[in-house]
């Protein structure tokens, strides 16, 4: 730790070397406090993420062993749509703020995996085939497409987690 003396003569008047230092201290706690802020925002964003898809799984194991019916199952599904929409949005608009700030290519990386997947949810809402219907949940094609659907969105939100950690 340098300990410098009051103030040093410039040219243009006197600087006080002990007061600029410790704005610098104060600028990065400013700096450390956001970026904590930033991750620990970016972590619930994806916690709630990996819970609404694990719901989702969920909702298709009470299906198939019978313990909801049709109808309910469409419902809790088409009611999460929006809270998936929502916190993924929510996510990437951290992700970039993050990217911004350190332009890490893991940040980079963490950023395209949201946008490529904000992209595809808003390509499924202006399409309508985001709306699961209750009349099309037994067919063998609905079933064996969504469940897919379902667990690519875990996997890719189950890596975006993971690369938060880093």
């Amino acid at each position: 730790h340098l300990n410098f003396s009051t103030s040093r003569s410039i040219a243009s008047g006197q600087v006080d070397l002990n007061c600029l230092h410790c704005n610098i201290i104060s600028e990065r706690r400013q700096m450390v406090a956001f970026d904590v802020m930033l991750s620990v925002g970016m972590i619930f964003a994806n916690a709630g993420l990996l819970g609404v898809h694990s719901y989702k799984i969920q909702q298709f194991g009470d299906l198939e062993h019978d313990y909801i019916n049709p109808t309910d199952f469409a419902s809790g599904l088409n009611n999460m749509w929006w809270w998936e929409c929502g916190l993924q949005g929510i996510h990437t608009v951290l992700s970039f703020v993050s990217m911004a700030r350190h332009l890490l290519h893991i940040q980079l990386l963490k950023f395209s995996i949201n946008l490529l997947y904000v992209g595809y949810l808003a390509y499924r809402t202006s399409s309508g085939t985001h709306k699961v219907d209750a009349s099309t949940v037994f067919k063998g094609e609905f079933a064996n497409k969504m469940k897919g659907k379902y667990l690519a969105g875990l996997g890719l939100v189950s890596v975006c987690f993971l690369l938060n950690l880093l």
